[in-house]
């Protein structure tokens, strides 16, 4: 008997001593089969939008714990050429954030995992079928899209009156812009009357389009007219009278331009959805204090006869070669479409709009009730016209804005520069 109660309590501690082994054992399993995907991004590497990302990418694990994420920090300037560079050595990152035109250059690689298999009849119904239609090459959906920022015409009310203008009543027409200026020169020698860049980059391009099609100019793309029109000269000669009565400053980068208007020191600004969150994070102007400052509006009106704008909103890609495709979707998907990802970033420091047909619970619905973000999404977004993206847009843009360039620095006759851009564009 007495070897018996031995033997039960023998095998009594060895069960226990199993059980503990599993329930140990257990946690570290589970974390050695969370899958781990990598992030590519630019959010991460800037510093008013890493803390936001950081938070999301945390967010999202702890309500995914099956998934891990490694984001991999790329400079805006610098994602699109290591993006090419990796899949083409069969090394891509699971996820990437692009925009513009470097969406459709990385497309261009034939390694972009085809998204439509993924979206299925209830995020269709969430999404913006504009933002869709948007992001498609050769019928197969190329990208999600995660943000988006069109860009609109932000009037300083405050300089605005101090030129004598009404500040109510932004200029409408090219020639009402032209009048405002002259106002805002004579009243405010020290403000940039116009802030637009004219950088030469694909970015520029993108962001001088608007104003190209506000003349009748069409230099690239299916239905292009050319670089030496009357059109594309009618624009180049306004660029250059800009110039010359100090309506411009030529050579800045919209980014250098924004802390400028942050300080008044521009009257206006062509600019994406997300220069309040900017200005507002170095002003620390209050809400109510930035829409008594700062309005926004289309573009002003000009041969064409109608507004334009652009969209710069980000997409989300995913890669063919991808190892880990369900679980990157599954991030994807939450970025663009998660309340809590949309709170923290779109809205937060992203200072975006979602691409979602309706806001999935009332408090965003109740965050997009703001003056600017109302005139964004009734006003500016029916006025987006997508810029002929694609290998030639690339090239193209080389020439244009190197024409642009010439045309409000240089005093080469305008008809010159015209047919120099023309000759240089590709065929």
């Amino acid at each position: 008997m007495f070897h018996r109660n031995r033997l039960h309590a023998a095998f009594a501690h060895l069960a226990c001593a199993a059980a503990l082994l599993v329930l140990a054992a257990g946690p570290a399993r589970a974390a050695d089969a969370a899958v781990e995907i990598t992030f590519a991004n630019w959010a991460a590497a800037e510093g008013t939008t890493r803390p936001a990302i950081e938070q999301v990418i945390r967010d999202f694990e702890a309500a995914n714990p099956g998934i891990k994420v490694k984001s991999e920090a790329i400079s805006f300037t610098e994602i699109a050429r290591q993006l090419v560079l990796r899949v083409r050595s069969g090394n891509p990152p699971d996820v990437a954030q692009l925009a513009g035109n470097d969406t459709f250059l990385v497309a261009a690689t034939g390694k972009l995992e085809p998204l439509d298999s993924y979206v299925g009849s209830d995020l269709k119904a969430m999404l913006k079928p504009e933002a869709l239609a948007s992001l498609r090459v050769r019928n197969q959906l190329i990208a999600l899209p995660w943000t988006q920022a069109p860009a609109g015409f932000w009037y300083n009310k405050v300089l605005m009156q101090k030129a004598g203008l009404d500040p109510e009543n932004p200029p409408k027409t090219i020639d009402a812009l032209n009048a405002a200026l002259a106002a805002i020169k004579r009243a405010e020698p020290d403000v940039i009357p116009l802030a637009l860049d004219t950088t030469n980059r694909a970015f520029s391009m993108q962001s001088n389009w608007p104003w190209m099609q506000t003349f009748g100019a069409a230099p690239l793309g299916e239905h292009a007219t050319g670089a030496d029109t009357p059109q594309m000269r009618s624009y180049l000669a306004w660029m250059r009278e800009l110039a010359q009565k100090g309506y411009l400053d030529p050579g800045r980068k919209i980014g250098e331009f924004r802390p400028l208007a942050a300080q008044d020191k521009v009257a206006f600004i062509w600019d994406q959805v997300l220069l309040q969150g900017v200005m507002q994070g170095a002003n620390k102007m209050s809400d109510a204090d930035f829409y008594r400052h700062w309005g926004v509006t289309t573009l002003p009106v000009g041969a064409a006869g109608k507004p334009f704008s652009f969209e710069g909103g980000h997409q989300l890609v995913l890669f063919a070669d991808g190892k880990h495709k369900k679980a990157a979707w599954t991030f994807a998907r939450y970025l663009a479409t998660a309340p809590a990802a949309i709170r923290a970033y779109t809205l937060g420091p992203g200072s975006s709009l979602p691409p979602l047909a309706r806001m999935p619970d009332p408090e965003l619905a109740r965050h997009l009730d703001t003056p600017v973000f109302t005139a964004f999404i009734q006003r500016i977004m029916p006025t987006v016209s997508a810029p002929p993206f694609g290998a030639a847009f690339a090239s193209g843009s080389t020439a244009v804005m190197a024409g642009v360039q010439q045309a409000v620095t240089g005093s080469e006759p305008i008809e010159a520069i015209a047919k120099s851009i023309q000759q240089q564009l590709p065929h």
